[in-house]
């Protein structure tokens, strides 16, 4: 044996071979640990949707396939699995076979051949439908499979163990109530139901987001942040119209600044303002009190920022007597905007709530004029007013005469502060003896009919207290019209009243 492999030259060591065999790689733990952990959740919800040209297809062959041909053509489980993923398929406005009859047929095809993995179809058709009329058919299937399930997939037992919220008409609200009774918040509902990311949008979602917001009653500021943040994520302008109008709802007009300035920050950059042309199509399906309220929480808020941040800032001695003017006839000011100049942000740079507010707001640019000088507009009823951050008077002009529009992006000051068109100017002298205060307010009652709703007196500090007033009934002198006038005023005074039918003007005793 040995002379033969003398002779062929043989010389074989199974030592020497072995250690020069190329030896396997080692594979780190932290990647072992994590290739475990996929294989241990191997049947869990997919990452992602089936290719969509394979629905594309099954799809099409579906709604062009005659109901008597339908189960030769489903016919194997590759095709049925597929089909049971493209319940919620549309292209070129053709219908989802979830909204139509059709959905009866479908579901009948995977029944036929039923099989565990067809039912992450069905529930992902369940969530993106929920709110459609054959939903009832989609719980139904859902329930009578997880119920009948006694295998090991954690997905489907996941399924089966919440059960409760899926597969019953008011499951979105049982969800919402549990929700608000835990600790875990709406915006990671979606990690809480260990569920995909691909499902963020889902119908179901907002249903659920709708109840959290109609039930909860504990109103404070991390509640508005898991709001915005479940909003952002689910990414669903529909679901964002009805839920933030329940939250601006809640909040009411007298929210807190810290409250409402995270919904002003997202609406604001979202619909934009609602008092602005074009606000009708931005704000379509918002509530009409939600509208209202906001409105009022951005022309309180605009009042605030030029008079507390960019007047202040300016060295206008004087801003809080013009701001306290203004907050007394706030609720008569159906729009008003800030102007300032293209560098404003250096004014409140270290004011991280008003860079913010500025931010969102994004003010209309002034041109002209000196470098401290900022402007702010207003108005009420057919006035437009224009008020300035130093050295200017308050300029008055009817809406009908205006020298500038007021949805400009750009002004420029000799537009904004112009003699020859304003009706009326407003010099303010005398603050801290109300001498301008006074006048204007009169000029206000007499010239538009209107009266401030609280005392812009400073001494007093009755900027938020209510003046005492009553509402009166009376008709209109014109024996033509006679309209009746529902007037609120305090009592004891002559008022100066505009009709709003006929538009006479007249002066009313109103008793003590």
């Amino acid at each position: 044996m040995n002379s033969a492999k003398i002779l062929l030259q043989f010389n074989f060591d199974a030592t020497s071979f072995a250690a020069r065999a190329p030896r396997p790689d080692i594979i780190p733990k932290e990647q072992l640990e994590t290739l475990e952990k996929i294989i241990k959740t191997h049947d869990g919800p997919n990452s992602d949707l089936p290719n969509r040209e394979n629905l594309r297809q099954v799809y099409r062959q579906f709604i062009t396939t005659p109901t008597g041909k339908l189960s030769s053509e489903f016919d194997s489980l590759r095709r049925i699995r597929q089909l049971a993923w493209t319940l919620t398929y549309s292209e070129n406005e053709l219908p989802r076979i979830v909204d139509t009859p059709s959905l009866q047929n479908a579901l009948q095809l995977i029944e036929n051949q039923f099989r565990t993995s067809m039912l992450l179809g069905i529930f992902n058709a369940l969530l993106q439908a929920w709110d459609t009329p054959n939903a009832a058919l989609l719980r139904a299937f859902l329930k009578k499979h997880l119920t009948d399930y006694t295998g090991s997939r954690k997905f489907v037992q996941k399924l089966k163990a919440n059960i409760a919220w899926y597969c019953e008409e008011n499951s979105s609200t049982n969800l919402a109530m549990y929700l608000i009774r835990s600790p875990n918040k709406l915006s990671n509902v979606w990690t809480f139901l260990e569920l995909p990311d691909y499902m963020h949008s889902y119908t179901y979602f907002g249903a659920v987001a709708t109840s959290y917001t109609t039930f909860n009653n504990q109103i404070d500021i991390e509640y508005v942040k898991d709001v915005i943040a479940f909003v952002k994520k689910h990414n669903n302008d529909k679901t964002s119209r009805i839920v933030l109008s329940k939250l601006i709802e809640k909040l009411g007009s007298e929210a807190t600044a810290d409250l409402r300035q995270l919904v002003q920050s997202y609406v604001l950059q979202k619909w934009q303002d609602p008092r602005i042309a074009g606000a009708d199509v931005r704000w379509r399906d918002v509530s009409d009190k939600a509208r209202q309220i906001f409105t009022k929480w951005v022309t309180e808020e605009d009042i605030r920022f030029f008079f507390d941040v960019v007047a202040k800032a300016c060295n206008d001695q004087k801003f809080a007597y013009r701001k306290a003017f203004w907050l007394a006839y706030f609720e008569e000011i159906t729009f008003c905007r800030p102007v300032l100049r293209k560098n404003a942000e250096y004014l409140f740079r270290h004011d991280p709530q008003a860079l913010q507010y500025y931010r969102d707001r994004q003010p209309a640019t002034l041109k002209g004029g000196t470098s401290d000088q900022h402007a702010f507009i207003i108005q009420m009823g057919e006035y437009t007013f224009v008020e300035f951050s130093t050295a200017g008077a308050c300029y008055v002009y009817q809406n009908s005469d205006l020298p500038f529009e007021v949805g400009d992006s750009e002004y420029r000051m000799d537009e904004l502060r112009s003699l020859s068109w304003a009706e009326h100017r407003v010099i303010h002298n005398g603050s801290e003896k109300y001498s301008w205060q006074d006048g204007f307010a009169s000029w206000l009652e007499r010239e538009i009919g209107i009266e401030p709703v609280r005392s812009y007196r400073l001494e007093r500090k009755s900027n938020s207290v209510p003046i005492k007033s009553d509402s009166v009934i009376i008709r209109c002198p014109n024996k033509s019209c006679r309209q009746r006038l529902t007037i609120t005023t305090r009592k004891g005074i002559i008022r100066r009243i505009r009709c709003s039918n006929c538009l006479t003007a007249f002066e009313h005793y109103f008793e003590s």
